[in-house]
This record gives structure tokens, sequence and C-alpha cells, in this order.
């Protein structure tokens, strides 16, 4: 039932949305901390470590590559209550000039457990966020004679400077359950992030303009369906001024071996950009995931449908059950 419930919700809320926007993961499900700083430790065990690499656009001039790097432990646990701290590592470069935003951050979160397996929590993120661009790799047109192009020619061009460096405050909520096996399950997390409004500029400063707030959304739902196969939803939303991304998907986990070794596929539609197809295989404390995105904007024309490669890697050790029984063995 609960299954159903997230699955039309989910639906329902996709309608009447705009067309996405780019600089995003697709498996945005894998880096939970940058939807919300309060899924910092919102797993099975005591430490994640997660890495998502992407190559996007790579038919067209201006590609785009990301990366993203990420660790997340709890770092204090009593009763039903528990604290937990995560940093992470991320950025993207672009275009002539390697145009990139770097970014590091720190989140940390408070949970409370409700019940037996439901869990709320807040969680606030402090980051360090950095613009940078290398004018030495653009041409300009006072560098043209006429006839030819002379780079050591002054390009008329000048700038205060190439780097900006600037803080960025974030916050959010969370809200997650599981079964006793943890095969069913799911999490919502909500998350706003420059709630202090960093303006990062190269020139200008008194009529710089200020990194609106990104509001973003993330869902993943699993349910147990027979003794091999669980049922997957996965949607996701941010929004930052103009730019908006909608994501929503499904799919199915394949179990190889229960508990330690399956296959999951998901498909999931970015509303007006693309398709991704997505596989992943877990096995033991990894999982390994890779997707690529199927343009099907009107972007397509310059792609020819070709999107973004993108590979992702999880690495969470899940503590052995502790025994049942015990039964001592006499020294004779």
């Amino acid at each position: 039932m609960l299954f159903r419930w997230l699955t039309l919700c989910l639906c329902c809320g996709c309608l009447g949305l705009l067309e996405a926007q780019d600089l995003h993961f697709s498996q945005f499900y894998h880096h939970p901390m940058h939807y919300s700083p309060a899924l910092t430790g919102a797993f099975e065990g005591e430490v994640r470590a997660m890495g998502l690499a992407r190559s996007q656009w790579t038919s067209v001039p201006v590609s785009y590559q990301s990366l993203a790097l990420g660790a997340d432990r709890k770092v204090w646990a009593r009763g039903a209550q528990a604290l937990s701290a995560g940093l992470v590592l991320q950025g993207d470069r672009a275009g002539d000039a390697g145009l990139s935003w770097v970014q590091l951050g720190l989140s940390v979160s408070a949970a409370q457990r409700l019940g037996e397996r439901q869990y709320v929590a807040v969680g606030f993120s402090a980051a360090l966020a950095q613009r940078q661009f290398d004018i030495s790799r653009l041409k300009f047109g006072k560098q043209w004679t006429g006839d030819t192009f002379d780079p050591t020619l002054p390009s008329g061009e000048s700038f205060d400077q190439t780097t900006g460096l600037r803080p960025t405050l974030g916050a959010g909520a969370s809200w997650r359950t599981h079964s006793a096996d943890y095969r069913s399950g799911a999490e919502v997390g909500l998350g706003a992030f420059h709630l202090n409004r960093p303006a990062i500029h190269f020139r200008d400063a008194a009529n710089a303009q200020t990194l609106p707030v990104r509001w973003a959304a993330s869902l993943q739902a699993t349910q147990r369906m027979s003794t091999q196969v669980d049922a997957v939803v996965v949607g996701g939303f941010w929004q930052m001024g103009t730019a908006r991304e909608v994501l929503a998907g499904g799919g199915a986990r394949l179990w190889l071996k229960p508990q330690e070794t399956a296959l999951r596929f998901t498909a999931t539609l970015r509303m007006g950009d693309a398709i991704i197809p997505a596989l992943q295989y877990e096995f033991g404390d990894w999982v390994v995931g890779a997707s690529y995105d199927w343009n099907i904007s009107d972007f397509q024309v310059a792609t020819r449908n070709r999107g973004g490669f993108e590979l992702a890697v999880v690495y969470r050790p899940v503590p052995a059950p502790p025994l049942k029984t015990f039964k001592s063995c006499p020294v004779f």
C-alpha cells in the first residue's frame, strides 16, 4: 500500500512542470546529500563512500565533465537518536574557457527513530564554492589582424579576477522507513541550498547577481514482490531560479543471491530532456551503476540523441547480524 501511494504521488507531482535543465547527475539516488543534508547517514551500517563521474554532450563542442565524491558516517547514536556527518567534493568543467564550478562542503544531520523502523531527520550544510575560468583559452575580435589570428595581441577585455570563492549554506529534512530485511522501504529528502544567497562574480562586484536558492527533493522506494524480485520507484526534483529539473522512473531488482548479490534495472525520464536507462550491480558491500542519457529534447539536432554516460560507485560495509543464540563449550 505504501509503495502504491508513493508511486501515485510521484506521478501526479510531475504533471504540469516545465522542461528540465542541465548540470545534473542522472543516478541522483547515489548522491543523496546533493538533494538534502538530512540524508547524511541515512543508510544501513556505519560508513558510506560514493563517487560519480559524468561525461555529457561529447558529440558537440561544448561538453561537460562532472565529478562528485562523498563520504558520510554515523558519529553518535544513543537509543532512538543519532548524529551523522558527511563530506562532499563536487564540480564540473565546460566550454572553451574551461569554466568550472567546484564545491567542498560539510553536512550534519540529527535523526529520531519513530516506532521500530521509521526515521525523521533534519540536516544542515556549509560549503565553499569556487567559480573559475581561463581567459587565455579564449579568442577575441581585437586579436584578429584582418588576415590571421594573433594570440599575442591584447584582447581589449579586462577582469578584476578569473576566480571567485564564496561560502554557501543549506538545510533540509528527510523521512525514511524500511522492512526488517531492508528489501522494502522508502526514503524522501527535502533540501534548500544557497540560503545565504552568495554572489560569485568576476567583475563589477557592486552589481553582481546572487545565486538563487536551489530547492530540491528526492524519492526512492522499493517493494518486495517475490523471493527474487523487488519493484523500484525513483524520483527527483530541483529548481534554482528559472532552471528546473524533474526526473521520474522505476524498474526492478533481481536477486541473484538473496541479500548478497543483485541486478537492478531502471528507466528514468528527465522531463523534456532525456530517457535514462540505468543498470547497477550490487555485490557484498559494493554497488556499481552505469547510465546513459538518450537525448529527446530540441537539442537532439546537435547531439543526434547522444546525451551523457555516467558511472557511479558506492561502498557501504554492512555489519554482520548478531548471533541469535550462543552456546558455551565447557573446557575439560
